[in-house]
């Protein structure tokens, strides 16, 4: 055959396979049709005022420092007690028509008992131990952290956001439902643990292991962990409803590296500090491959409308731009963290003296996991990236460990109800699972419900979002009505 002749064949066919590859990238675009925004912002729905009471019971709640890392001692037990007889005394018409029983001396299974037969129960989370206020940052709050107080229709302290106010307006709800003689269909479980903020190890996890062993499992779990937000992401206008369907683990890797040690006036080469961070370098210049989970890919569908024609192009075609895309989110510090597991070395011990050499030089990294990896698997990065340096004696420990959570699922009638009511409540808002990038309780009870959601349903500007364990944690009251009268709403439809 002539030469010329196949070079215009291949070439023909080359063009035709073009022009088809872009066929198909715009007509998948074309026809790719996520939530959009109109352009107008609708207001929230506004709550019905509630009496004082309801609001000097949050006032109340907050009043009570329970944090966490004190719960062991007399002084803190003797707070969380105060907690407990303050729900009781406070809520008299919830705990007459609920079970209680009460794990590892703090935490709390309430069963609110359904009229249906055959259903399986729902179970609604949250933790009232709070996180303490950084030592020196006491005169930085506005209002002291432990006082609830109440200026202009806000209620300020530890535990507003974080998530005493959850656990309250379930409370709230219930108690006015219950004084209307309400019943749930099914049995609703309200599993209120004492030390989510280390870990629920004494408390979430000491729960699910009770009710395992008696064989309930639940239909749906709701925890923390989203929130309705304004300025979640950049380019996106309408606030955004994340509601978590899963978490990323954590995990504390501590590694010590042994070193000559001796008087400082005659180091070697390198101390053990300096190979630590020979060690450190490598950790952070090599980071595990970034992937797209089910939950990010989901909620990057969702926001396509409000991102431009190239990126609704790129996302409606992932099987030729998810490189790009990845490379895209790789570039800023917060979407970077949901597309892989991040490595942050956090600490740093070495010799106690500026002219001592030390022995052993102990670095910490916090990883926190992408749903995928494992503790395992990051281990075993660590080690050959150990060995690359020439550290085959550093020592690897696992203080701390929580495994990523298993993803909930996406079409279940519980999410689409949470979604059908937030459309409600925030009509403004587009409703998108997502990532959780912190931990809650909620990771514990996977192992008895495949639908396990992460939702405070108030809406929050970033900044606001922000405010979790900072100074000046704070709550506005229309916020908290509203969520109070969600959940009244959730508790009827189950």
């Amino acid at each position: 055959m002539d030469p010329v002749l196949i070079v215009i064949i291949v070439l023909g066919i080359i063009i035709v396979a073009i022009i088809a590859l872009v066929a198909v990238v715009l007509i998948r675009t074309l026809t790719f049709k996520p939530p959009t925004f109109s352009g107008e912002s609708i207001p929230d729905w506004q709550p019905e005022e509630m009496p004082d009471a309801v609001v000097a019971r949050l006032q109340a709640a907050i009043q009570i420092p329970t944090v966490s890392a004190e719960a062991s001692s007399a002084v803190g037990s003797k707070v969380f007690r105060e907690f407990l007889t303050f729900l009781k005394e406070s809520y008299p018409l919830f705990h007459q028509q609920t079970s209680l029983e009460v794990i590892n001396n703090f935490s709390l299974i309430y069963r609110w008992k359904g009229s249906g037969e055959g259903l399986l129960p729902s179970a609604f989370l949250a933790h009232y131990d709070v996180v303490p206020i950084e030592t020196g940052t006491e005169g930085d709050w506005q209002y002291p952290p432990f006082s609830g107080a109440l200026v202009d229709e806000t209620v300020w302290g530890r535990g507003t956001l974080d998530i005493k106010s959850q656990l309250t307006a379930y409370l709230e709800a219930a108690e006015l439902l219950m004084a209307q003689g309400f019943k749930p269909a099914r049995d609703l479980y309200f599993c209120f643990g004492h030390d989510e903020e280390i870990c629920g190890r004494d408390g979430a996890a000491l729960i699910v292991e009770h009710l395992a062993s008696l064989g309930i499992r639940f239909e749906s779990v709701l925890d923390e962990g989203g929130l309705v937000i304004t300025g979640a992401m950049k380019g996106v206008r309408p606030p955004l409803a994340l509601i978590g369907i899963a978490e990323k683990g954590s995990a504390d890797y501590r590694i010590s590296v042994p070193g000559a040690g001796g008087h400082s006036s005659m180091p070697p080469q390198h101390t053990a500090l300096g190979l630590a961070a020979r060690l450190i370098t490598l950790i952070e210049e090599n980071p595990l491959p970034p992937r797209l989970t089910p939950s990010v890919e989901l909620l990057l569908r969702n926001i396509a409308g409000e991102l431009g024609f190239m990126i609704r192009m790129a996302l409606a075609n992932l099987w030729l731009f998810r490189p790009l895309i990845l490379s895209i989110l790789a570039k800023n510090p917060v979407t970077n963290a949901m597309i892989r597991s991040t490595f942050a070395v956090t600490m740093a011990q070495a010799s106690d003296a500026p002219n001592v050499l030390p022995q052993t030089a102990n670095i910490t990294v916090n990883v926190r996991l992408l749903p995928g990896d494992t503790i395992k698997g990051v281990g075993q990065h660590f080690e050959k990236l150990a060995v690359a340096a020439g550290l085959e004696s550093a020592r690897i420990e696992l203080p701390i460990d929580n495994e990523a959570s298993e993803a909930s699922l996406t079409d279940a009638p519980f999410l689409k109800l949470m979604e059908r009511l937030i459309g409600e409540f925030y009509p403004s808002a587009i409703s998108t699972p997502y990532l959780v990038m912190g931990a809650t309780d909620s990771r514990y009870y996977t192992k008895l419900s495949s639908q396990v959601y992460r939702l405070t349903p108030i809406h929050v500007s970033d900044a606001e979002r922000e405010l979790v364990h900072n100074t000046n944690e704070r709550i506005d009251l229309p916020n908290y009505f509203r969520m109070i009268q969600f959940f009244q709403r959730l508790f009827q439809e189950l």
